[in-house]
């Protein structure tokens, strides 16, 4: 049921957008000329994705039109959702370099899952040591991602009636605590 209220959802910014561009001029500027643009324009930069992030563009393009966004322009609004869908293909790539340069992010190939199931034990059982509400409190201020981060991170700290830096200390403390516990009880020492 989701997926035919989706398609039919994405049917109508669709068909919203067809209707803009044969406004702005009929023939002179239609779908597939703005898409080809688009394409052109992400080949200069990411060339392996740049029919995928056409698309993307295109389909924000069309769910600003269908939600009556003023759109005065379509190929400069459109160039800027372009420019948007851009930097976020660049913080994506930037962040998966990091993850794949950073060692600890990356389990070793000869670890066949032992160390990480002790080290997931570990933090289990320095969780469970740490009370309740020190548990509580770090399962809460790291679990979420994006907005829900944020507003979950001010409930926290609305709900202790301490200030968003007071809970940042706080989780902070704990987290180091948590740390140190993990690698006492799997024998880490601070020398890399």
């Amino acid at each position: 049921m989701n997926d035919a209220r989706a398609a039919a959802e994405a049917r109508g910014h669709f068909d919203a957008l067809l209707q803009r561009l044969r406004a702005d001029g009929g023939e002179a500027l239609g779908y597939e000329t703005l898409r080809r643009r688009l394409i052109q324009f992400f080949r200069l930069h990411v060339p392996a994705e740049a029919e995928d992030l056409a698309d993307v563009a295109l389909d924000r393009l069309a769910r600003k039109v269908h939600e009556g966004t003023e759109v005065g322009n379509v190929p400069s609004y459109t160039l800027g959702i372009a420019r948007m869908v851009l930097h976020e293909s660049h913080a994506r790539s930037a962040r998966r370099r990091a993850a794949e340069d950073d060692p600890t992010l990356m389990p070793d190939a000869d670890d066949t899952g032992g160390e990480t199931d002790a080290a997931l034990a570990a933090l289990s059982t320095c969780l469970d040591a740490a009370g309740g509400e020190s548990r509580g409190l770090i399962l809460a201020y790291y679990g979420a991602d994006g907005a829900a981060r944020i507003a979950e991170r001010q409930r926290l700290a609305a709900e202790r009636g301490i200030s968003l830096n007071a809970l940042r200390n706080r989780a902070l403390r704990l987290r180091e605590a948590l740390e140190e516990c993990v690698k006492s009880r799997m024998g880490w020492s601070d020398a890399p």
